[in-house]
């Protein structure tokens, strides 16, 4: 029969609530044996008041990693035991505080008997090492503290897909996405050319029996991306056809289908590696400018795509 247990860490919550739940318990009864009514859910207020002095109810929520509700609610208990007092701040009367009230002082007092206790009986349940526990949930709060939990699972997951991308080189049943990729690519930022219709309708006549190569990114059995060389002349390739679907951006799809093409252009005997952009596309200039592109001249001739105000060529890996 499974239990939390059988799931390991993917159950760390729930455990960890129910953990709470039963340190909780064994502390109220443990009050109510010493005739103290208050639940133990109200005692981290108490004693912050009582080190801090008055103090907002915003201030309490975040000290403590409560909801405001929750410290409103627990704010009325104590006003309602008489432990704690409301008062205006000094320099802002539309502020209010709470402050402990000597009630409350003398139950802190009385408490402390207990809390040895508790410390003690805390102690044993960890087995003689609160300390490093202590020390330990210290690392995991600050750890949350500078980053959120859901955004250390979308880092992880991203880490696990940037792992499971594939670079392959292109099979006629990948025309539609070749297409798909560079046309949804196009309309993000631009238009489709004449020529761009011309080229992504037939790669298989416009890159590739002219002796160009073309590249896919592959995730889960899905093509993510592509990037393509073209060949322009006996002497000359065209790095050309990049795009990667929004969906993916981020996983360094972009960077390795690059590399995937600079290896390709490296093992042929062609000179010149060059490529044409648009000035507005920052993000594909510094990858380009970081893998060894640099700014040139345009050589004379007609330009390729009405987009381009940007030409590189290849000098070599920086």
């Amino acid at each position: 029969m499974s239990t939390l247990q059988t799931y390991g860490s993917l159950m760390l919550g729930s455990r960890l609530r129910r953990l709470s739940d039963q340190l909780y318990a064994g502390v109220d009864s443990s009050y109510l044996a010493a005739g103290v009514e208050l639940s133990s859910r109200c005692f981290p207020l108490l004693l912050l008041l009582r080190d801090n002095g008055p103090t907002s109810i915003t201030v309490l929520a975040a000290q403590i990693g409560q909801t405001h509700p929750v410290v409103v609610q627990l704010g009325r208990k104590l006003l309602d035991a008489g432990v704690v007092v409301e008062m205006f701040e000094p320099k802002d009367e539309r502020r209010r505080l709470l402050a402990l009230s000597e009630a409350g002082q003398g139950l802190l007092h009385t408490m402390e008997p207990l809390w040895i206790d508790v410390k003690a009986a805390i102690d044993v349940v960890l087995g003689g090492n609160t300390d490093a526990w202590i020390a330990n949930l210290e690392k995991i709060e600050a750890h949350l503290q500078d980053k959120a939990f859901g955004d250390v699972i979308a880092a992880c997951r991203r880490q696990r897909e940037r792992a499971a991308v594939d670079i392959i080189d292109y099979e006629a049943q990948y025309a539609p996405d070749f297409k798909r990729l560079n046309i949804e690519w196009l309309e993000r930022y631009f238009y489709v050319e004449a020529l761009d219709d011309q080229v992504l309708s037939n790669p298989q006549a416009s890159i590739l029996d002219g002796g160009g190569q073309i590249f896919l990114a592959r995730l889960e059995g899905r093509i993510v991306g592509t990037c393509s060389l073209i060949r322009a002349s006996a002497d000359s390739f065209e790095l050309s056809k990049m795009a990667v679907t929004p969906a993916c951006q981020g996983l360094g799809i972009a960077r390795r289908l690059l590399l995937r093409a600079l290896q390709a252009f490296e093992a042929s005997s062609v000179k010149l590696l060059f490529l044409e952009s648009n000035s507005k596309l920052l993000p594909a200039i510094q990858l380009y400018e970081s893998t060894g592109f640099v700014h040139v001249a345009r050589p004379e001739g007609e330009v390729h795509y009405q987009r381009a105000d940007v030409y590189m060529e290849w000098r070599g890996h920086p």
